[in-house]
């Protein structure tokens, strides 16, 4: 209870102890008065009573909180006691997939302990690599939340058909997207999403990378191809809104991909830049669909692509640099108030063309508010803190972010 509360409380029980000591000396005192000064008296204490009702009522507004303000306190208050390297360490999603020797990692070691210890990072995605076994991965993120003050977003890329990290596993598996797709039922795609929840979750992850939003608009795309849903952009947006719904409803947070659309690029952003022609206008028409109805139905996360978008931001800078395409489109004309992650930043779209700290600052400064797995996490983190401590970027949009991120580990209970 605050200062001002406490004042409130005291300047009433006051109130009440004056008007208490008023009535009684009336009642005992004998008749002196004119009948006209008594009802003047009565009057006054009449008047005193609903002062004190005003008051009361007045007090008990002030210190009744509902449950979304209490929510929101807790997390304010969260954000007032961390430091900014604190704040800025929830920004990053790291991957730890072989050490020093080349070996895979497939327990935590030293250097991780550190990360998680010192930078306090928001989420750590595993691949196949870190996957061995059910045992072997749950015991290894059981050692990683024990590691962290807050608690990890823990992420993988499984989306069903050709993309899956959990190759060693004994688990179900389940077609393609555009198989999916082609059924025509979105039924399938929550089984589907269902499935892979049933087996993600009690092996502790909660974050998977999918679905895909993308459509699958240029035959030539290899990259996405059979990842995508669909050719069409209703049955692609039908059956992403039932695949993120299928997670959630699991225990798994989903994540939208890859914002502003990959389907129509011809080149791959895993080794430089992919580029999209469409203008915004044909893009809203199309490849924001699925973005536009898995955002709807409560997607937590949208993952931003490597892709320029020349017609529309006028030069081949990746998306993730664009503050028009991720304030002005992402944000305001689609209406995502979730959290905002890259594509991973260990990418040749990117490491060909920019330095680790280069990255991390341009992609903040557009409006991103996690970084998914720079090439050089110290690199890139030292670059944050030094930007803020400038004033490049400004110590309230960290913590715009950071309430983001908070806010939806706690909505999750990843928080208690």
């Amino acid at each position: 209870m605050n200062k001002k509360r406490i004042a409130a409380l005291c300047v009433l029980s006051g109130l009440l102890l004056l008007l208490s000591t008023i009535l009684i000396i009336i009642k005992l005192s004998p008749p002196t008065s004119s009948e006209t000064e008594i009802k003047t008296e009565s009057k006054n204490i009449s008047t005193m009573e609903q002062t004190t009702e005003i008051i009361t009522t007045e007090v008990y507004e002030e210190i009744t909180l509902s449950e979304e303000e209490i929510e929101k306190q807790i997390i304010e208050d969260l954000i007032i006691n961390m430091t900014l390297e604190e704040k800025v360490g929830q920004m990053f999603f790291c991957a730890f997939r072989q050490d020093s020797t080349w070996s895979d990692i497939v327990g935590i070691n030293d250097e991780i302990k550190h990360i998680i210890k010192n930078y306090n990072i928001g989420g750590v995605v595993l691949f196949s690599e870190n996957i061995q076994s059910a045992e072997q991965v749950t015991n290894y993120i059981n050692d990683l939340q024990n590691e962290a003050d807050t608690t990890l977003f823990i992420g993988i890329d499984e989306e069903g058909g050709r993309v899956l990290r959990t190759f060693s596993l004994d688990v179900e598996r389940v077609s393609s997207a555009l198989n999916i797709g082609k059924t025509g039922d979105a039924n399938n795609a929550y089984n589907a999403a269902k499935i892979i929840a049933d087996y993600l979750f009690p092996l502790g992850f909660n974050v998977d990378f999918a679905p895909v939003a993308d459509i699958f608009t240029n035959p030539s795309n290899t990259v996405i191809g059979d990842r995508a849903f669909s050719t069409e952009a209703e049955t692609a947006a039908v059956m992403v809104e039932s695949f993120s719904q299928g997670l959630l409803d699991n225990g798994i947070l989903s994540a939208l991909k890859h914002f502003p659309g990959h389907g129509d690029t011809n080149e791959d952003s895993h080794y430089g830049i992919s580029s999209t022609k469409k203008t915004l206008a044909e893009l809203y028409e199309c490849e924001f669909i699925p973005f536009k109805r898995g955002i709807d139905a409560g997607a937590p996360f949208v993952m931003v692509g490597h892709i320029s978008t020349p017609n529309i931001t006028g030069d081949e800078m990746p998306a993730i640099f664009s503050n028009f395409l991720l304030q002005d489109v992402l944000r305001e004309m689609l209406g995502f108030e979730g959290i905002i992650i890259t594509d991973s930043l260990a990418m040749g779209a990117v490491t060909r063309y920019f330095t680790s700290e280069e990255t991390a600052v341009k992609s903040i400064l557009a409006g991103v508010d996690m970084l998914l797995m720079p090439e050089n996490f110290y690199e890139a983190y030292t670059g944050v803190i030094n930007a803020v401590k400038s004033g490049e970027i400004s110590e309230e949009q960290i913590n715009a972010s950071v309430r983001r991120i908070l806010t939806l580990k706690r909505s999750a209970g990843l928080i208690q």
